[in-house]
């Protein structure tokens, strides 16, 4: 009975952080961030972006980091458009910046 002990307790173990890894993998990327612009607020979704519109993760991620780490007018204005302008994303100003909030479907 000793001997089954420990293994069974490993697995439970594993199993439950398993569960709390998946749970908190699947809630991260169910986010929106808002950044100020002069050209006003910039609405970002991410979870739209992740289910489905970008490749993987590391496509936007590893721009992000190129592009020094934070969501810059260089990051959207050369990556986040071109990648627009490739799946019909909103490429006027106004389509990203001020009053009028992008609908991702």
């Amino acid at each position: 009975m000793c001997k089954l002990v420990m293994p069974l307790s490993l697995l439970m173990v594993f199993f439950f952080c398993s569960a709390f890894k998946l749970k908190l993998d699947s809630d991260s990327h169910k986010f929106t961030k808002e950044y100020q612009t002069s050209s006003g607020v910039v609405s970002f979704d991410h979870e739209a972006h992740a289910m489905g519109r970008a490749k993987d993760c590391n496509s936007c991620h590893s721009a992000l980091k190129t592009f020094g780490g934070e969501v810059s007018e260089l990051l959207a204005h050369n990556y986040c458009k071109t990648c627009h302008e490739a799946n019909d994303g909103p490429t006027e100003c106004n389509g990203c910046h001020g009053q009028n909030k992008v609908v991702l479907k």
